[in-house]
């Protein structure tokens, strides 16, 4: 629509150009159009086919109607039309230049028709016509000027708009990661204060009933209190790890914990140490390149393990559990877990916090986790991605 209406004013344009301009007729008072007419009607024809791209090549309408408008001596509202986007998108010294001399042959243009009409014989309506071309003329370079202005204004307002809303966005998320480190602060400190200060006193008992029992030897006593000591030591340093990264990294989950990841020997430790707390394992694995896995997927893996070994030892009544793990580079990797549970209707499913964070960190590496009560058995499923690694060209 838009577009039509441009070229339909156009079109007026271009017959109040060729009427006021006596050479376009063989004859003024009987208004026969010469071939100098036709050629300039002709022309402003060709030139309005040009209006639908004037979005796209400015500068080309501006050459073209410059060149009609100056030396055919016809009208300038192509020459108006291009020279309105160019002064809009303006931005370096020499556009400005050119925008200029697109005004200057907007002013020549309309002293041509001046001389023009002034060359008219005495009878015609001359002064009218004058009023009329200096009437168009001046309102062409008013509504160049008014469009171009209007228009640069209102863009520079959206993008101080569009500017300040990105700072505010920024403020909130600094706001937010501000808050969230006063938080994670707060929390190792608390941690530190608290569960740190007990486990530490736990270790130090453990050491000194090991003193005191080397008085009076008892073995299994002896052993029982050796490996309360190892778990409550380990304990200690992984919170200290955790303390660490709360204070130190923030939301980076890769940091947690600090430690790098030992691939099969981390799975084995784990085995390791749930056997010694009577729980029996029955595993099938089948991981190709788990030692070179990236440390992200190993750290999950040993994190979600843990949690589920410790929901069998807390829920199964036999403490027996059945492993699979299965997985390869490009193909994802499968961790299962499968162990007996209460059936009577009163069964206790726990808070079901550690099959929550068992999700989330699933979730966190773009993962799932799934649980299903069988009718003897709870099974829980995870699936991790293991992305292939680039090789190398």
């Amino acid at each position: 629509m838009a577009i039509s209406g441009m070229m339909l004013t156009g079109f007026l344009v271009s017959m109040l150009a060729i009427f006021t301009t006596p050479e376009n007729f063989v004859d003024v008072a009987q208004m026969e159009i010469s071939d100098l007419g036709a050629v300039r009607f002709l022309f402003a024809i060709l030139l309005l086919l040009l209006i639908p791209w004037y979005r796209k090549i400015p500068l080309v309408l501006m050459i073209a109607g410059g060149f009609y408008a100056v030396i055919i001596q016809g009208d300038p509202f192509v020459l108006a039309v291009g020279l309105t986007v160019w002064m809009v998108r303006a931005e370096h010294r020499w556009h400005w230049i050119v925008a200029g001399v697109g005004l200057l042959g907007i002013v020549i243009n309309i002293g041509w028709h001046i001389l023009a009409l002034l060359r008219m014989p005495d009878g015609l309506a001359v002064q009218a016509f004058i009023v009329a071309v200096l009437t168009v003329g001046f309102l062409a370079v008013a509504v160049v000027l008014a469009t171009s202005i209007l228009t640069r204004q209102r863009r520079r307002i959206e993008q101080a708009d569009a500017t300040v809303e990105a700072a505010e966005h920024d403020r909130d998320n600094i706001s937010t990661q501000m808050t969230r480190q006063t938080e994670r602060e707060h929390l190792a400190r608390e941690v530190h204060d608290t569960l740190a200060q007990r486990l530490t006193a736990l270790s130090l008992q453990t050491g000194q009933m090991q003193k005191q029992l080397a008085q009076y030897p008892d073995a299994e006593l002896s052993t029982a209190l050796q490996a309360t000591k190892q778990y409550s030591d380990q304990a200690l340093r992984d919170l200290r790890n955790l303390v660490s990264t709360l204070r130190e990294h923030g939301e980076e989950e890769t940091a947690v914990p600090s430690v790098a990841p030992d691939g099969f020997q981390d799975l084995k430790r784990l085995f390791d140490d749930a056997s010694d707390q009577g729980l029996v394992l029955y595993p099938l694995i089948v991981l190709n390149g788990y030692d070179t896995a990236p440390d992200e997927l190993q750290r999950a893996v040993v994190r979600i393990t843990q949690e589920a070994l410790t929901n069998v030892m807390r829920h199964s009544p036999d403490q027996t559990v059945q492993l699979r793990f299965e997985g390869q580079p490009g193909e994802g990797l499968l961790m299962e877990f499968m162990n007996r549970r209460e059936t009577q209707a009163q069964f206790d499913a726990g808070s079901g916090t550690g099959v929550l964070g068992i999700t989330e960190r699933a979730e966190l590496l773009g993962g799932n986790a799934d649980t299903e009560f069988l009718p003897e058995h709870f099974r829980l499923s995870v699936r991790l991605p293991w992305l292939q690694e680039p090789t190398a060209q």
